[in-house]
């Protein structure tokens, strides 16, 4: 299922201004991840050197909400370079497929492909013997236009993609990767061996804590009741919004409560209570280099089943830039596990959104 941005995301309050801190509170953990923008264009690597860079389309349209070119290619040295075409059409109810043409100069276009389109979101991978006419494309252009059309599109959709800044992106990534002067290389290729790229790192392993069947206490901290403003919350978005209480593993429990709110976001507090003990601030362990500390869930939520709690902070109301992080609780504190995150607010949906961090999660049945 492709899961597209909210675009009808009901506001919890007015204050729209609240969007900024929020995010930037929630990226913090994401300080040293690698990702850069280069004009128009966004390019971010994960711990595994496996890069994205995005091209948008920086034109509002009637027909459709945003298009974007995606090139993605993982670390290994034999990793190929994909690219994708995606678009968020205003119609939302269109599912079914069409025909993708991405035009070139003059009247030959780049590539013909088919399309698959749900819930109005389009999708359109790009076979590898089109790849050289559209880097070509990336260096001498400064446009890409794509045109949707037949199938389950009545009226042909036409969008111009933006090239400014994709030869510096993709430059980016291939030095990121350690591909220049190599004849892996996309943007600098050489006659090195690609032998010479850099294995990728090890994969970050996460043991989850085991589950547990035991009740959560009935009593509720005082601590998830503030009676005035403190210089870290406010009470109102307490007394608004639902605490958190879910039990961890059997000597612990996870009390949350709302912290700030905004239009589309609300920060929480969280904390943990061994069973009979006071509840301290829950800490959070992520890699060198990553603020754990600094931390704050955003539209937090935490499944006891696989121990992982989800935060989701949204950069503007329709959820289509932000950061997303999951964290596995261990049995001392939330280690991460994950994080995705789109730095462009362009109509770019989840589905198409970049991991750019990933550990291996153990003891999850």
């Amino acid at each position: 299922m492709i899961r597209r941005p909210s675009l009808t995301a009901a506001p919890l309050l007015a204050g729209l201004a609240l969007a900024g801190p929020l995010l930037l509170s929630a990226a913090s953990p994401a300080a040293a991840i690698n990702d850069r923008s280069f004009k128009d264009w966004w390019v971010a690597c994960d711990n595994l050197r496996s890069c994205s860079a995005y091209g948008p389309e920086m034109e509002s349209a009637d027909d459709h909400y945003g298009a974007w070119l995606r090139l993605s290619r993982d670390g290994a040295a034999a990793a190929p370079l994909t690219a994708r075409i995606g678009m968020t059409l205003t119609d939302q109810a269109i599912d079914g497929s069409a025909t993708l043409v991405v035009q070139g100069d003059g009247k030959a276009p780049v590539v013909t492909v088919p399309a698959r389109i749900e819930g109005g979101v389009v999708l359109a991978d790009l076979p590898a013997e089109a790849l050289p006419g559209l880097l070509d494309r990336l260096r001498h252009a400064d446009i890409l236009p794509v045109t949707l059309s037949g199938g389950a599109v009545a009226t042909p959709v036409t969008a111009r993609i933006s090239l400014s800044g994709s030869a510096a992106a993709m430059l980016f990534v291939d030095d990121t990767q350690g591909r220049v002067g190599t004849i892996t290389a996309a943007w600098k290729p050489g006659q090195k061996p690609a032998e010479t790229v850099p294995p990728v790192p090890d994969l970050p392993v996460v043991r989850a804590a085991p589950a547990s069947a035991r009740p959560i206490p009935a009593a509720r901290p005082a601590i998830l009741n503030p009676s005035q403003d403190d210089e870290i919350c406010e009470a109102a978005a307490a007394d608004q919004f639902e605490p958190i209480v879910e039990r961890l593993d059997d000597t612990h429990i996870l009390y949350g409560r709302a912290c700030f709110s905004g239009a589309y976001n609300i920060a929480y507090d969280l904390f943990v209570a061994a069973d009979g003990s006071d509840p301290l601030p829950a800490a959070y362990d992520a890699p060198d280099g990553l603020d754990g500390e600094a931390f704050q869930p955003v539209n937090p939520a935490y499944d006891p089943a696989t121990r992982t709690l989800t935060s989701f902070a949204k950069g503007r109301g329709i959820g289509d830039c932000g950061v997303g992080t999951r964290w596995v609780w261990d049995g001392a504190r939330f280690s991460l596990a994950g994080m995705e995150m789109m730095g462009i607010c362009q109509g770019i949906v989840w589905d198409d959104w970049p991991v750019v961090y990933r550990a291996k999660v153990e003891g999850i049945d």
